[in-house]
């Protein structure tokens, strides 16, 4: 006859192990975001007629080949991104793009202290401006392409 060796014991610890009483439980809870009760929506159209106005004044630049009006021109243009907006859909308040994600109306601090986060949410402010960029461009190329829009 065999002897079965005895199985070697190994002192539980919970840190390395998942087994034990508290398997599926997590010790934080859920904490959902302030973005996560908002209705924000992207208001580009200040930030696009900015830079329909940056290039027809660049356009200028570059024919008259002025060197101090390129200088300026290109010190200008991080300054369109101040043009991009938000608006909320509860209380229609403007503002920034950069500041969306302070902003708490009633609606939205209501929706927070009764926890009614949106299931269906769209994509962020900043996604929007992203794919508003998108389809500007892609727009602009089916313009140039058909030829309603002189180039340079």
């Amino acid at each position: 006859m065999e002897r079965e060796t005895p199985p070697l014991l190994i002192p539980h610890d919970p840190e390395f192990s998942p087994s034990g009483p508290e398997r599926g439980r997590t010790p934080f809870r859920v904490v959902h975001m302030p973005q996560e009760y908002q209705r924000l929506v992207t208001n580009p159209f200040l930030g696009v007629t900015g830079l329909v106005v940056w290039g027809a004044v660049a356009r200028l630049v570059l024919i008259s080949r002025n060197v101090q009006g390129a200088v300026a021109l290109a010190l200008c243009f991080p300054l369109l991104a101040f043009l991009l907006q938000y608006h909320c859909l509860d209380c229609g308040h403007t503002g920034w793009l950069f500041r969306w994600r302070r902003h708490a109306c009633d609606a939205v601090l209501t929706r927070q202290a009764t926890g009614q986060v949106r299931r269906r949410r769209g994509p962020t402010p900043t996604h929007q401006a992203v794919i508003w960029f998108y389809v500007l461009v892609i727009v602009a190329i089916i313009a140039a392409a058909v030829g309603g829009l002189s180039m340079l």
